[in-house]
């Protein structure tokens, strides 16, 4: 049999009453109320014999091989596996890992530029920590727990993997100033946790944003214009001013000086916290008149669906998925693609008006010494991408 069979998000998949092996003597028990628990299952004087382990809610699954290995080692010693007893305690009130996470985004959620934060936090550590530890009293939570978070995305989702790592880092430091835990970072680089995960040096030279090859940019771009609706009209938006995801689902028109053709992003809004000036090209002022515009409305991409807030940080990925693309590509892969035909279809173009045009922040003395956004010769180089987009020679 096949060993180490359950992951996380198995776990989180089973809700049919029943058992699910892991192997090596290890279930996975989910009763008909849809609980979960651990069982070790093992066979002594030709019968089948069962010792629980305790409760999904209590021991997470790195601790429950422990547990079963344990187990086993005592049945080569010829000694009978104990029957469990309960020990595993039910944390006190107001010391698990999801109230402790309240507690820490209620204390900092002040402190985050991003409105979009608090949001971000809660899905991924929703989504990732809480199936594992989330009903966890923090004092008990260790290094195997924290790795059986990480383990089945570390490699699949490396950078989310990335974020969640900090988070948990940051929450358990919370909880260790508030006394409820050893001061100990369990996430820290160099620590325990880097000799059960596979080194991210390896993992980033397959990182990335996946990105539309350039040359098939003209027939998106022409089948993205057939598509209707205000996610359609952002994708196109955020090509063509090879913007990021939240700069355009959170552009509004007061930034907008639709007549001069310019879009200034406010410091706040920006990932290096500069304000940011982008040339609209005559495409790009076509997108923004096309879009429905009430009286008072102060986004530019609506939601038409949500009472006219934004767009979800979704809308454009699924609007993707619609278009059949099975290809892995992604929103923020576009100024990749952007990136890429301006270094080899624009070979007269200095890096550095590249660079700026994505916003990017120069370091070192370069960066010191950069003063200028170069305007016009970025408006030329958009001209140049928007012409590119319909089929023109770059």
């Amino acid at each position: 049999m096949k060993v180490d069979q359950l992951t996380t998000k198995k776990i989180e998949r089973y809700k049919d009453p029943g058992k699910y092996s892991d192997g090596r003597n290890l279930y996975l028990h989910v009763g008909k109320n849809g609980s979960k628990s651990w069982l070790f299952i093992y066979r002594r004087e030709g019968k089948d014999k069962m010792r629980g382990l305790g409760s999904l809610k209590a021991i997470g699954l790195a601790e429950a091989r422990e547990k079963a290995a344990e187990y086993r080692a005592m049945l080569r010693r010829g000694e009978e596996p104990p029957v469990y007893r309960g020990t595993f305690k039910k944390p006190e009130a107001g010391r698990t890992f999801k109230d402790i996470t309240e507690r820490y985004i209620a204390a900092h959620r002040e402190t985050w530029r991003n409105p979009k934060s608090e949001a971000q936090w809660r899905s991924s550590l929703t989504q990732y920590a809480y199936p594992v530890m989330g009903d966890m009293d923090v004092g008990d939570i260790g290094v195997s727990h924290v790795h059986e978070v990480l383990e089945p995305i570390w490699t699949a989702k490396h950078d989310t993997a990335k974020k969640v790592r900090g988070r948990m880092g940051l929450i358990l430091g919370y909880a260790a100033g508030l006394d409820l835990r050893p001061d100990l970072d369990l996430t820290r680089s160099g620590g325990k946790l880097d000799h059960l995960l596979p080194k991210s040096a390896r993992l980033r030279r397959t990182e990335g944003h996946a990105s539309l090859p350039y040359a098939e940019l003209p027939t998106f771009m022409d089948e993205l214009r057939k598509r209707d609706g205000i996610a359609a009209g952002a994708l196109e938006f955020l090509i063509l001013t090879a913007a990021r995801t939240t700069e355009v689902l959170e552009a509004r028109w007061r930034e907008v000086d639709l007549d001069a053709g310019v879009w200034t992003v406010p410091a706040d809004r920006m990932k290096a916290g500069r304000e940011h000036r982008v040339p609209l090209t005559p495409a790009a002022l076509a997108v923004l008149k096309s879009q429905p515009r009430d009286k008072g409305e102060e986004f530019i991409f609506i939601s038409q669906s949500m009472g006219g807030g934004t767009l979800t940080n979704m809308a454009m990925t699924a609007l993707l998925k619609r278009m059949g693309r099975k290809d892995g590509v992604t929103v923020h892969g576009f100024r990749s693609t952007f990136r890429t035909w301006a270094a080899e279809q624009c070979l007269d173009v200095p890096r550095e008006i590249a660079e700026a045009a994505l916003a990017h922040t120069v370091g070192g003395v370069e960066g010191a010494y950069q003063r200028g956004d170069y305007w016009h010769t970025r408006r030329t180089l958009m001209e140049r991408f928007a012409a590119y987009c319909d089929g023109e020679v770059a």
